[in-house]
């Protein structure tokens, strides 16, 4: 087959996706996904300074593997039935079963048929299955791919000063590969020609592998022979062709090379880490030095390390530490016996745990996003993350602040944790007080990771969910630590479109105000509009510290119905409940969202 001259539309035609689909011809421009890239890139120029938004889904929880087509679907009826998700991507193995044997098809943009008999059908499935689906890729075509000789022969690749294809090596036993030249107008609509018919049938995300650099001897086809140039651009174009199959709104993830305005092309992954201890550390130390300009707002690691096989301790501690760094995902080596992270790889406790984490990660969604929009909209800019050090990382910014204390150490249950000044700081846990300022040894069973809420803080939590979308953001729940006058800021828009950059979006303020004993919440009007914006909701206050029960609560001045326990609470659609236990005060009501209101105690 590799002597065949075929042009790039026929061999996708027959081979692509081996199921027997015969692909229409693409247009080389194809004007839509152009159009959906000039919309993403009129709003990178709009918001030039703050990292852009990646699709909402992106914030949920992310896989990775070496499977084929079977275990895939096996990996996804047990996610759906037993866990959550929200994305499904096949590693460098969706073109090769025999991996490092056969150079020829990477990347020659075709699945393997061996191992994926239907590709299409696999996709089809994890989609309806509200799976996002997406590929590995790199920027090499092997020499022995019939696709090289058409990027030769249109100088499509990379060249030499003499003119001819300069070697970019590569690995999976490749020896002489071009690069695609993403200077040359004609080679990025090539790429997006190979794409599309992935596209088409449901692929919305690229994980980039290579530093993104071309040879050293190469001369690009703008005459830029800028590495950082060239970098930019491999982030740049695979992102908007996600972008243009997202709807608006791209994600790739790249390595964690620095190059010119990264940040506006999410996101970034910390690299093939070890699967230890020390590991970990690394990969902390990776990803503290990230959230710059020309890095990325939006990183991950693979959870679990990636070289190895991580124990159920490591995995544990692993898991809990990725929960709360700004996007989340689960993979693993090939080589190693599971080739993934999944959680029924390990131990019923592991399993247990991973459940509680991936769930208040769901839980706390309406707060990492609005948080990353905050992180666009606000200037100078906040990062939704950011790290003290390289091994304690804060979510939030202002009133509202979780510190989170990572467990890097082989058989702890204790921590040291250091309380940054300004202010108090609450077990997440316990609800013990500890001071800023100041620093102490504090429990960490391995179910429980070392949290800390900033005093004063109002943490937004929407309900526990599978996927991303799955259930409205109701009843908005208000978890409330008071402090002094303390406020927060909701921002919330659709989630898929660039829309939010001209002003489709809104925000609700809510503060919390606590002097003599008493508490007074209010809830601002939601102000401003998007596509979706619900036009009611049922909030639920969650008001920690309480030493007594109310006499009473009271909303715009009126009473509110007591409930003589959780259950009755639960069940009711309005009214408060103390929990003398926990000291915890909870209140229920449902308004519109453009009414303000207030409660107070």
């Amino acid at each position: 087959m590799r002597h065949l001259r075929w042009s790039a539309h026929v061999y996708l035609m027959l081979c692509l996706l081996g199921t027997g689909v015969v692909w229409a011809q693409q247009d080389a421009s194809h004007s839509g996904a152009a159009q959906a890239s000039t919309t993403v890139t009129t709003a990178v120029v709009a918001s030039r300074g703050n990292p852009v938004l990646p699709p909402m889904w992106a914030f949920g929880v992310l896989y990775g593997s070496y499977h084929d087509q079977a275990q895939v679907l096996s990996d996804m009826k047990q996610l759906r039935e037993n866990h959550n998700g929200v994305l499904y991507w096949i590693d460098s193995s969706w073109l090769s079963g025999s991996y490092n044997k056969e150079p020829a098809r990477y990347i020659c943009f075709q699945f393997d048929p061996q191992q994926f008999p239907d590709a299409t059908v696999m996709i089809s499935t994890l989609r309806q299955n509200h799976f996002h689906f997406g590929v590995w890729e790199w920027p090499w075509v092997d020499q022995d791919c019939p696709l090289y000789k058409e990027g030769s022969s249109k100088h499509l690749f990379v060249e030499d000063a003499t003119g001819h294809v300069a070697n970019g090596k590569g690995w999976h036993g490749n020896k002489f590969t071009g690069v695609f030249d993403f200077t040359n107008p004609e080679t990025v609509s090539w790429w997006q020609t190979l794409n599309q018919p992935l596209t088409d049938v449901g692929l919305n995300f690229f994980k980039l592998d290579t530093g993104g650099v071309y040879p050293k001897d190469g001369v690009l086809k703008d005459s830029s022979n800028s590495q950082d140039r060239y970098k930019t651009l491999y982030r740049k174009i695979p992102y908007e062709f996600s972008a243009s199959a997202n709807g608006g709104r791209g994600l790739v993830l790249t390595h964690t090379q620095h190059s010119t305005d990264a940040d506006q092309y999410p996101g970034m992954w910390t690299g093939d880490s070890h699967a230890t201890f020390d590991g970990l550390v690394a990969e902390m130390r990776i990803a503290s030095s990230l959230n710059t300009p020309d890095t990325t707002a939006f990183w991950c690691g693979d959870t679990g390390g990636y070289n190895g096989v991580p124990d159920d301790e490591l995995y544990i501690r692993w898991l809990e530490y990725t929960t709360f760094t700004p996007c989340q995902e689960f993979f693993g080596s090939k080589p190693t016996l599971t080739g993934s992270r999944f959680p029924w790889q390990f131990s019923k406790q592991a399993q247990d745990i991973f459940k509680s984490y991936t769930q208040l990660r769901y839980r706390l969604l309406p707060f990492s996003y609005s948080n990353a929009q905050i992180q666009y909209h606000v200037k100078p800019v906040q990062y939704q993350v950011r790290w003290i050090g390289s091994n304690q990382l804060v979510s939030g910014n202002g009133d509202s602040q979780i510190l989170v204390q990572p467990i890097t150490t082989a058989g702890s249950t204790t921590a040291s944790v250091s309380f940054p000044v300004g202010s108090k700081w609450i077990d997440y846990w316990i609800g013990k007080i500890y001071q800023g300022g100041t620093s102490s040894t504090v429990p960490a069973p391995i179910d429980r990771e070392p949290i800390f809420i900033r005093a004063g803080s109002i943490i937004p939590l929407g309900p526990v969910m599978q996927w991303v979308d799955q259930l409205p953001l109701d009843p908005l729940t208000l978890d409330i630590y008071p402090e002094g006058k303390t406020s927060y800021t909701l921002y919330e828009d659709d989630g898929v479109s660039t829309q939010y950059v001209s002003g489709a979006f809104s925000t609700t303020k809510f503060t919390s105000e606590n002097s003599n004993k008493h508490e007074v919440v209010a809830i601002g009007a939601s102000s401003g509009n998007y596509k979706g914006k619900p036009p009611e909701r049922t909030y639920v206050l969650h008001i920690h510290q309480q030493g007594s029960s109310p006499a009473k609560v009271m909303r715009d001045g009126a009473g509110m119905k007591k409930l003589s326990s959780q259950g009755a609470f639960d069940a009711a659609s309005d009214g408060w409940f103390f929990d003398a236990v926990a000291h915890i005060l909870w209140v229920k009501f449902h308004i519109s969202t453009s009414t303000a209101t207030t409660v107070s105690l």
